[in-house]
Parts: structure tokens; C-alpha cells; sequence
């Protein structure tokens, strides 16, 4: 993509609470609501993604939490240059025609216990939570 050498991050405030948006959550997984964008058109795009800056329920917490909300991004921030991006499946993986993976790839991680990402988790148990940090 035209954007390889830039890195992207979503940054955003939910209105609900952290607890809400996991798998047994009512807005389920936020890993599986952020892979579209976060796979599908930043990556898709050539950007080195960086895990997102999720503020969880900014307008319902306490003013000293909301304060250290904004301290945490600061530090975070200051940071920035330094982070690893996450890590997506390189496109080589893929056959050309169908793009489904290629059979050697997907024999290397078929005996593993979780899928190799959120989007392609293979039938398996979603990956450990390494596609977010908040």
C-alpha cells in the first residue's frame, strides 16, 4: 500500500463500559468489532497499526479518572515512535487467486490451541488479546 511507512491508530470514547464489550459482553468483543478496520482497510492500506487508545465510558466516570485517562494518553503519546505496531498476516500467505491461505501456512499453525488472528482464527478459540490495548 501507498502508506507503508506511516502507522495509524484508532483513538476513541465509547459510551459504555470496558466490561460491555467483551465476548460474553452485551456489544461483544471489541477485538472483533475493530478488525475490519484495523485489518481490512488500515493494514489492507500499508499502515504499521498501532493498538488502539480506547477511553472506556470517558462521560460516566469519575473526574479524577477521567484525569488520569488523559494522563495515560500523554505518557502514551510520548511514547508513540517507540511502540511495535500489531501484528496481521503478511499478504505472501494468501494464494494469489483465491486468497485463502496457503495450504503449507495453514498446516504450520493448524495444531496451535487459538486462531492466528481475530479475523482468520481458523474454527478455532480467538487469539489472546493482542490486537488492542487500552
Amino acid at each position: 500500500g501507498i502508506f507503508k511507512d506511516k502507522r495509524a491508530m484508532l483513538s476513541f470514547t465509547t459510551g459504555s463500559l470496558e466490561s460491555m464489550f467483551h465476548p460474553t459482553g452485551i456489544n461483544g468483543d471489541m477485538h472483533v468489532t475493530l478488525w475490519p478496520l484495523q485489518n481490512g482497510i488500515l493494514h489492507y492500506c500499508g499502515f504499521q497499526v498501532l493498538a488502539p487508545q480506547i477511553f472506556w465510558a470517558p462521560a460516566s466516570a469519575a473526574a479524577e479518572d477521567r484525569k488520569s485517562m488523559l494522563e495515560s494518553w500523554s505518557t502514551r503519546l510520548q511514547g508513540l515512535l517507540e511502540e511495535n505496531p500489531l501484528s496481521f498476516i503478511p499478504l505472501d500467505c494468501f494464494d494469489e487467486k483465491t486468497f485463502q491461505l496457503k495450504p503449507d501456512f495453514y498446516e504450520t499453525h493448524a495444531s496451535k490451541a487459538s486462531g492466528l488472528t481475530v479475523g482468520i482464527h481458523l474454527k478455532k478459540p480467538l487469539p489472546p488479546p493482542s490486537q488492542m490495548k487500552s
